[in-house]
């Protein structure tokens, strides 16, 4: 009798009821392995109060997202304030990240690229300017990325490092500096090195990236080295 009550009043809503869990369960799972994509950006700096941005694209060339990007630029609005271009007491700097502004291309207005202090970036992708020596960034995608080859880009200029042939106001001089690297996402574990592919413009007028290196000095030591390593 009480396993024919047993069979009777529990296994029309038990098995339901097991199914849902199973289902949760698995929905859950996948969820927790999406979140476990990581990158290290390891970049090895030999100069403080550099700015700094790093995003990735598809082997298209399409932007997918921002990976990083210092503090004066996501919060402060260091790229998108009144004044002139090299207006001595304000003003954007056009010149610091161009790549990364417009390559990200949100228009903020009139053009401009880089967010204002009113619309800031997230937390989760900014830090206070690095100091010089090795920085060490990780970076969790917001949604997994499909397995494929993606290209990073790191992005640095600092400001007053003026030459010979760049001194175009009180702050503006050598060009940002451009590094590039291509790191496989799958299944396995992959490691990567940047080299410097070129410098933006002069002036910030576009995300143009210029192979033409001849000129720059010490803008291209700024970094030393970047290693990336991916971890699914």
């Amino acid at each position: 009798m009480f396993r024919a009550f047993f069979q009777v009043r529990f296994t029309p809503w038990l098995l339901p009821l097991i199914m849902i869990l199973i289902l949760w369960g698995s929905t859950t799972g996948a969820g927790a392995k999406e979140e476990h994509q990581t990158f290290s950006f390891m970049i090895s700096l030999s100069e403080k109060k550099c700015q700094i941005a790093i995003w990735l694209s598809d082997e298209k060339g399409v932007f997918v997202d921002t990976v990083y990007v210092t503090r004066y630029i996501a919060k402060k609005g260091l790229g998108n304030r009144r004044g002139g271009l090299d207006d001595k007491w304000g003003g954007p700097r056009l010149s610091t990240l161009p790549v990364w502004a417009h390559s990200r291309g949100v228009d903020y207005g009139n053009g401009n690229f880089y967010p204002p202090k009113s619309k800031p970036l997230p937390d989760a992708i900014t830090s206070a300017t690095p100091k010089a020596g090795k920085f060490l960034w990780e970076w969790k995608p917001k949604k997994a990325l499909e397995s494929s080859n993606y290209f990073y880009y790191i992005e640095v200029n600092k400001s007053f490092d003026k030459n010979e042939h760049h001194n175009y106001s009180w702050y503006r001089c050598q060009p940002s500096v451009v590094w590039r690297g291509i790191i496989t996402v799958g299944n396995q574990i992959s490691k990567s090195e940047a080299k410097i592919i070129g410098h933006g413009h002069v002036a910030g007028e576009d995300g143009s990236i210029n192979t033409d290196l001849s000129k720059l000095t010490t803008a291209l030591h700024l970094i030393e080295k970047v290693e990336v390593v991916y971890h699914p």
